[in-house]
């Protein structure tokens, strides 16, 4: 460990050193500042014959929303024209480009997600507790995952770190914010087709503008996505090629009235439904399934929101953002993975498991901030302060199965209410160097009960923040140091077995200590971010699932404990080079070293282990070409790691590289992409589980679900 922690600093000198030696002979001058700047993700307009500019983009997900390249903090955006051209429309496609975020998979669609290693693997029984925060036009879906399509989104951003700030406890170890496309005051809109393999079908379209005769005051914006795949598994026992399938769709509809320069107000609906099956596992760890009771995975979401924006004076300006959400999940699958035949002559030898989940969400965020137009960055003084107030119930019912009949069953009720205050403040030091320090107090109350007699009611307070310091290295890059700490919310066990000293556990606490530096070099044909970090985690908090028994493979109790501690230590880099007019590179990736410092006494064995989930290195490099009569390509290979499955045992995963392309031509608003995802049909496992399943002697095994094997497809669109 001590020897990989060297080499990975000595690297980081090195880049750095470069990195920063390119900054100032090929800075910009003062009469170069107002030209097209460069940045990591192309604007819709990219796929022209024009020769290549890479636009900035902004960070909305932070205090101070800023451009990419300001903000002080590990950031990636995945902008709406990547994800067209790439012909993506689900997020678990792209995560595999993205430094240093993972998933947990088990379910048909990511729910569980982990940034730097730290994040949740299930939750089958107890209370929600994310480390992740997901938002989704500016509503809390933290341990739900991003519950809507990709189909008409702005951009994806991906915040590492603690960002306690505007997430509070639900964002330990970072935040995903999906920003849908917003209403304008032009008629704009498109509609889009894909065809493919796996039975693929789906279509969406969009459209927005202003109401005539309003001046422009009301504007709206309505989208409708689509989408049906069978979901790459056969079930042979059944006949059947859809016992995975995946069906979502979504509609939105936005709105926002400006009566006048100073007053704005943005309304947002939607609802969205992943209809999908869930039957991804199989005895043999392959695509072939034998279940004869496949299960589903089907997420329902209605919801809302509100933002009032105004301008109180030419200092202040408030902002206002009222959020409800409904959301419920129907998730079953077939315990045993078999059928009769398969069991013969063990039989009877067939489980299920069914649960239910309803959650309902009511939010109200309060900021008033200094008023930035104008806004010099590094000259003047800005800040923010806020008041958050949140109330979550939720319940859920679990039914287990032995052939037709119930045999154990738990109806869990939950409701937590949040307070918080917030606030940041940015100083200019002169010289192109500013300081920037925030904070968040926050208080939780809890009440949990069930129907085995478990009844809790924990309050959690919890202290988080912030202090950064940046420094303009030049007129065209900047290098900041930060220090913050993130903050995730105690907790309870419910299980029948657990014993009363385990009952309870306490809030988890991550020191993030980071360095980065951003930058254009080369007279803007490179664009470069780079960030070292080091984690310190306290009170870690580890999930541990014991199977009670072996013959029963639904028979498991779940404790998670807070008396572990761990660390963590990498960086990650995200560099674009413009080669020339119709070429560009890009290399993405991270390295990063975990460890297990101190685990509770019956898991010795995870002592001095790498944390789940968590691969040592992932890497993205690809090109992106642009051809007479605007014809574009794109060719990728992403690359990732073997890391670990779960806190439970030691099984991994084994490292993996996949090759991904498209081509098209865009023309006359027309733009039609030939696609294909994991070009050479490479194998690959997205979650592991080790228990025993096969009668007679139930052997514990290592069972694997599978990455999505070779896809490819054709994407027809309109803009207009």
């Amino acid at each position: 460990m001590i020897d990989n922690y060297w080499s990975l600093l000595r690297t980081v000198a090195q880049i750095s050193f470069v990195l920063y030696s390119l900054a100032t002979p090929f800075s910009l001058t003062k009469a170069q500042e107002g030209t097209e700047p460069y940045a990591y993700i192309e604007s819709a307009q990219s796929l022209t014959e024009e020769p290549l500019t890479i636009t900035d983009l902004v960070i909305h997900g932070v205090p101070f929303s800023s451009a990419l390249t300001d903000a002080p903090l590990s950031t990636t955006i995945v902008s709406d024209s990547r994800l067209r051209e790439k012909g993506e429309t689900s997020f678990d496609y792209e995560m595999e480009s993205i430094p240093n975020l993972t998933w947990s998979s088990g379910t048909s669609r990511p729910r569980f997600f982990l940034i730097r290693g730290v994040g949740e693997l299930e939750q089958y029984e107890g209370a929600p507790n994310p480390s992740v925060a997901t938002i989704i036009d500016g509503i809390d879906f933290s341990g739900l995952g991003i519950t809507v399509p990709l189909f008409d989104v702005e951009q994806v951003e991906v915040l590492r770190g603690p960002q306690g700030i505007l997430f509070g406890s639900s964002a330990l170890a970072g935040a995903l914010t999906v920003t849908s496309k917003e209403p304008t005051a032009f008629t704009d809109g498109y509609v889009q087709g894909m065809v493919g393999n796996d039975d693929l079908r789906s279509g969406g379209f969009a459209l927005g503008g202003g109401i005539p005769g309003l001046d422009n005051r009301f504007q709206m914006r309505f989208s409708a996505f689509s989408s049906q795949s069978n979901g790459f598994r056969d079930n042979a026992f059944l006949g059947r090629q859809d016992t995975n399938k995946r069906d979502e769709s979504i509609v939105r509809l936005k709105a926002r009235f400006e009566p006048s320069a100073d007053l704005s107000v943005d309304f947002t609906v939607w609802q969205s439904e992943f209809d999908n099956g869930y039957d991804a596992f199989a005895i043999d760890n392959s695509f072939t399934t034998q279940s004869d009771r496949p299960g589903q995975d089907r997420t329902f979401v209605q919801a809302g929101s509100a933002r009032v924006s105004a301008n109180i004076s030419q200092e202040i300006a408030l902002e206002s953002i009222t959020s409800v959400a409904r959301t419920t999940i129907d998730y079953s699958y077939d315990g045993d993975w078999g059928n009769p035949n398969l069991w013969e002559p063990y039989n009877p030898y067939d489980y299920f498991s069914d649960s239910f989940r309803s959650r309902n969400i009511v939010g109200q965020e309060v900021r008033f901030r200094s008023n930035t137009a104008g806004y010099k960055h590094g000259e003047q003084w800005r800040w923010l302060v806020g008041g958050f107030a949140q109330e979550l119930t939720e319940s859920s019912s679990i039914d287990h199965y032995f052939e037709d009949f119930v045999y154990d069953e738990l109806d869990t009720q939950y409701k937590a209410r949040t307070g918080a205050v917030f606030g940041q403040v940015e100083a200019p030091l002169g010289n192109g160097r500013s300081l920037s320090v925030g904070g968040r107090v926050e208080q939780r109350n809890t009440r949990y009960f069930d129907s085995r007699a478990s009844n809790f009611s924990p309050t959690f307070s919890m202290i988080g923040g912030v202090v950064t310091y940046e420094h303009e290295l030049s007129h065209s890059a900047r290098g900041y140091t930060s220090v913050s700490r993130g903050y995730k919310g105690g907790g309870f066990n419910a299980g029948v077995q657990v014993p009363d000293a385990r009952r309870q556990y306490n809030p988890e606490y991550l020191w993030n200590f980071e360095v980065g530096l951003k930058g254009d070099f080369f007279r803007k044909r490179v664009r470069a971010n780079l960030a070292v970090f080091h984690n310190e985690r306290r009170d870690q908090q580890l999930k541990f699932a014991v199977q009670n028994d072996p013959s029963d493979p639904l028979a498991f109790t779940y404790i998670t404990e807070s008396v572990a501690s761990g660390r963590s230590m990498g960086l990650e880099l995200d560099t674009t080079t413009t080669l020339s007019s119709w070429c560009d590179l890009w290399v993405v990736g991270s390295v990063m070293e975990s460890e297990l410092v101190s685990v509770p006494d019956e898991s010795v064995s995870l002592q001095g282990r790498s944390f789940s989930i968590a691969p040592s290195w992932q890497y993205a490099t690809g090109l992106r070409f642009r051809l007479p009569r605007g014809v574009f390509s794109r060719v990728e290979i992403t690359g990732k790691d073997a890391f670990y499955f779960d806190d439970s045992h030691n099984q991994h995963s084994n490292p993996y590289s996949l090759v991904n392309f498209s081509i098209g031509r865009q023309f006359e608003g027309w733009n039609i992409t030939a696609w294909s995802r994991n070009i050479f049909n490479e194998r690959y496992d997205t979650r592991g589980f080790f228990f025993g399943n096969e009668p007679p002697d139930y052997p514990s095994k290592l069972y694997v679900q599978r990455g999505d094997p070779r896809a490819f497809g054709l994407t027809v669109a309109y803009s207009f």
